[in-house]
């Protein structure tokens, strides 16, 4: 069985993983957006050197890559904040602090690096009063990019949020799959297992002893091979006709001639994967209501082929001369296999059953191919 994480406790949300080519990438643009905007707005007073130029253009785009520095820390707080501080105007406040701290210092930072790069630095520059004039209206941007990151981050978390509910519900919808299939398996096991000990307990009433051995022979080496086998979903074709065979061979012991068997399989379709114990059921319904319930010899029928990319299966069998016996066809083997299929193939499953139509009823379906999914064994001859 699939073994899927488990998560600790799902009021915590995931934290969306940080590409740094991306968060570079679009802060670069936002700073050439930047540099556009300061060429529109200061049109006509910049200077025309092209020093002064490149200082215009470095000035921007060190805001827009400082603020790409930062973006991993105003996250960061946006997520600590919003986990400890519950009141919305603390969370507020906290921002605006946050964001002013950033306005001044990484202002101051940002002009500072600059002047150094392009020779503009001079020691009034340190003080006071020229720290008080480089933070003016045109710095306010800062103040608008804070709230944007704020915004952008909450939305990013948001979307993480939602991606990881909808992978938790899938998951949970997969292992409830998971498990109503391994129900309906087990619900069909003890099913087969009761109606071949009462098959063998018919052969002893009728002191068929040595038919009874048989029977308890091939149902044991029967049991083996299912124990194999146990816990696996899917096996290939030829094992499942394995088992409707065993099974059938048992009830030949008890009806004898009365019921004759033929298997019409193609070769191409013998290393599919099925569903484990999905043929059985369908063969024991024919045999409990239909061969057994004749008077006269009936014939019990398996076809197999592979048609495109779909494997189509077909069970007929004469049915019984009473038509009351016929109508009461659909067993519980039947309608857990049905439910099995239903639940693995969806949409794509056709499934069809006709009772006593023209003195035969026949079980079909078909669903797509499911390769194997290790090296196939090669089948028995």
């Amino acid at each position: 069985m699939r073994v899927f994480p488990r998560y600790s406790s799902p009021s915590i949300a995931p934290v969306p993983r940080l590409r740094w080519r991306t968060v570079f990438g679009v802060w670069t643009i936002i700073g050439v957006l930047l540099v556009i905007q300061t060429y529109i707005t200061a049109f006509g007073s910049l200077p025309v050197t092209l020093r002064g130029h490149g200082y215009t253009i470095a000035a921007q785009l060190a805001r827009a890559w400082l603020w790409a520095a930062l973006t991993p820390g105003v996250f960061w707080l946006r997520r600590y904040l919003a986990a400890n501080h519950p009141h919305l105007a603390v969370r507020l406040a906290l921002h605006l602090l946050a964001a002013l701290a950033i306005f001044t210092f990484g202002n101051l930072l940002r002009l500072w690096t600059i002047y150094f790069a392009f020779g503009y630095f001079r020691p009034e520059d340190a003080s006071p009063s020229f720290v008080l004039t480089q933070l003016d209206a045109r710095s306010l941007i800062d103040l608008y990019l804070y709230a944007l990151l704020v915004a952008v981050g909450y939305i990013a978390d948001l979307m993480a949020q939602r991606r990881d509910d909808e992978r938790r519900e899938e998951m949970l919808r997969v292992q409830l799959a998971q498990a109503e299939l391994a129900a309906l398996r087990q619900q069909i096991q003890p099913h087969f297992l009761f109606n071949a000990h009462n098959a063998i307990a018919a052969l002893i009433r009728e002191r068929e002893n040595d038919k009874a051995v048989e029977a308890i022979t091939q149902l044991s080496a029967l049991l083996r091979q299912l124990m194999e086998h146990a816990g696996r979903p899917e096996i290939e074709l030829w094992r499942e006709l394995d088992y409707a065979q065993a099974y059938l061979a048992i009830e030949k012991l008890r009806l004898e001639e009365r019921l004759v068997t033929r298997f019409l399989v193609d070769d191409d379709c013998l290393d599919v994967m099925v569903p484990t114990l999905i043929l059985q059921p369908i063969v024991e319904n024919a045999v409990r209501h239909g061969i057994a319930q004749r008077r006269h010899p009936g014939t019990i029928t398996l076809r197999a082929r592979r048609a495109g990319l779909r494997l189509e299966l077909e069970v007929t069998n004469d049915a019984s001369e009473f038509a009351e016996s016929t109508s009461r066809g659909r067993g519980v083997g039947l309608g857990s296999t049905r439910s099995r299929l239903e639940r693995t193939f969806g949409r794509a499953l056709h499934f069809d059953c006709a009772f006593n139509q023209d003195g035969r009823s026949r079980v079909t379906l078909s669903f797509p191919v499911r390769a194997p999914s290790t090296a196939p064994e090669t089948a028995p001859a």
